[in-house]
């Protein structure tokens, strides 16, 4: 099978039958024998074409006049990403790729179809977004992020911070690695890293934080526990958390573990209870953490929003079910995916979670919580109602360093220094 054709293939999967990105790549990568640069190459097609796919619309749909086909527009799409982006892949071996898979899925006519709209638009000048009158609507085409995203970040950043949102999730996302320091310090992974020929550079937004470019999971150093992939933003629940050494510590919606395996880097002489919602998953943390070399956890199904838990801990993280916005340039297909109705169901599961596991909190304890979003509903307002419902919870100001804030909640921006959209929040159970 060619490799337009598995990148049809996964497309797919993933925009016609809900499949998540990585998954199906992965499922494909491993049926599929490919040489590194085929593997990069269906990646690019794939991801590009799911993140690019509002705006491959609109250039297209002077060019399609009849009714297509789910596999021909999906075929049509992938293709004129390919033309649009892609500089490397000559137009006409993109076009006749896509003729030939035509001619193979539907036979002549199909093939016909679809070379007609391809050299049409091939030849034709791109349609300019500077003549859509409204500014949301145009940067909703301009970035491929559907419109209601862009109309309440407008409403709460501006149309301006909704832009610098907006294009800064429409670029490429840095690949970040979180070093175990229960195993050995950042200057030295730093060193066996550069010694492997990979790029790898100390980031200022966390001390564990390392920038890394390459194909990470080939070092020794992940098979040997010496890191963890994860954003760095993510990595700054830990620093709002600050994990004492012999700290009891529940992370209420673990998997796939990130969070608190990192709180127990740090709580050596501690204890870190892990559960989450999904059996499926409990495998995940499990694996990683033997791989981390971790012990004193124990990993266990809950429901955070109802079950009871075995003890009562000094800190508590909730890193709750959220609408997913912040981290939709590793997980382009999530914009498709999520409507403003979906918000207001998870703002409520939110709020039964942190009500439930607050009564797991010692007096004086610790919790955060955090979403990987950017959405005001599901962040700030999530943070006052949980409050004001609760007497015995008050705001506990934290400190982020690099971002030179003190303060009881904070929403990252991925402008602010190229990461994932991330919100935090803490509060102190009153004595």
């Amino acid at each position: 099978m060619s490799l337009r054709k598995l990148a049809l293939d996964a497309y797919g999967r993933v925009m016609d039958e809900g499949g998540y990105s990585n998954i199906v790549l992965n499922d494909i990568i491993k049926s599929h024998p490919l040489e590194a640069n085929d593997k990069g190459l269906l990646t690019e097609i794939v991801y590009g074409t799911i993140a690019k796919r509002l705006h491959i619309q609109y250039q297209i749909r002077p060019f399609i006049r009849t009714r297509l086909k789910r596999w021909q527009r999906n075929l049509i799409e992938i293709t004129v990403y390919q033309i649009i982006w892609l500089d490397r892949v000559p137009n006409y071996a993109a076009i006749n790729e896509a003729v030939k898979i035509a001619k193979a899925s539907g036979g002549p006519k199909d093939a016909n179809a679809i070379n007609g709209i391809l050299r049409n638009f091939e030849r034709s000048p791109r349609q300019d977004a500077n003549a859509i009158k409204s500014a949301t609507k145009r940067l909703s085409i301009e970035t491929s992020i559907p419109e209601w995203i862009i109309f309440h970040w407008k409403t709460h950043h501006g149309i301006e911070g909704a832009r610098r949102i907006a294009e800064a999730l429409d670029s490429r996302p840095q690949m970040y690695i979180r070093t175990n320091t229960s195993r050995i310090t950042r200057e030295s992974l730093l060193s066996k890293l550069t010694a492997e020929g990979l790029e790898a550079t100390p980031s200022d937004i966390h001390p564990d934080a390392i920038e890394v470019d390459g194909d990470i999971l080939k070092s020794e150093g992940y098979e040997a526990g010496l890191f963890s992939i994860q954003d760095v933003s993510s990595m700054l629940v830990n620093e709002a958390l600050e994990p004492a050494v012999d700290d009891v510590i529940l992370d209420a919606c673990s998997a796939p573990g990130g969070k608190g395996l990192h709180a127990l880097e740090k709580a050596t002489s501690g204890h870190v209870d892990l559960s989450d919602v999904h059996t499926h998953k409990l495998p995940l943390v499990t694996q990683h953490a033997k791989r981390l070399g971790l012990s004193n956890l124990e990993v266990f199904l809950a429901d955070a929003a109802c079950d009871e838990y075995p003890r009562l801990y000094d800190k508590i993280i909730v890193d709750a079910p959220c609408s997913g916005l912040g981290v939709m340039r590793r997980k382009p297909e999530i914009r498709y995916e999520r409507t403003a109705e979906d918000v207001e169901a998870l703002v409520r599961l939110q709020l039964e979670i942190l009500s439930n596991v607050k009564q797991y909190l010692k007096k004086d304890g610790v919790l955060i919580y955090s979403t990987c979003t950017i959405h005001q509903m599901e962040n700030e307002n999530v943070a006052y109602t949980f409050k004001k419902e609760n007497d015995d919870i008050e705001f506990d100001p934290f400190r982020l360093k690099a971002f030179d804030f003190e303060g009881p909640y904070r929403q990252i921006l991925p402008h602010e220094a190229d990461t994932d959209g991330f919100f935090i929040a803490r509060f102190r159970k009153k004595e």
